[in-house]
């Protein structure tokens, strides 16, 4: 009986961790889209297009690390 619980819990745990992850990589990838419009477009009225290269740099370093974590939950055993 315990053990079936285990299994149910570690099931959904997995589950709700892919859920997160994926998540993650959809927000991040719009994220990525919005800062590219705006480097294209010169700028966003708030931040320059030096900044705005920084920031995608960093969420596509980003975004590599949370698709790893994705597949490692999905690959998960």
């Amino acid at each position: 009986m315990l053990l079936m619980q285990i299994k149910v819990m570690n099931k959904e745990i997995k589950e709700r961790a892919s859920h997160k992850a994926f998540a993650k990589i959809s927000f991040i990838q719009l994220e990525n889209e919005t800062y590219k419009r705006d480097i294209k477009a010169g700028g966003d009225g708030r931040l320059s297009v030096d900044l705005l290269k920084t920031c995608l740099r960093s969420n596509e370093r980003e975004l590599l690390t949370w698709q790893y974590i994705a597949k490692l939950i999905e690959t998960d055993e």
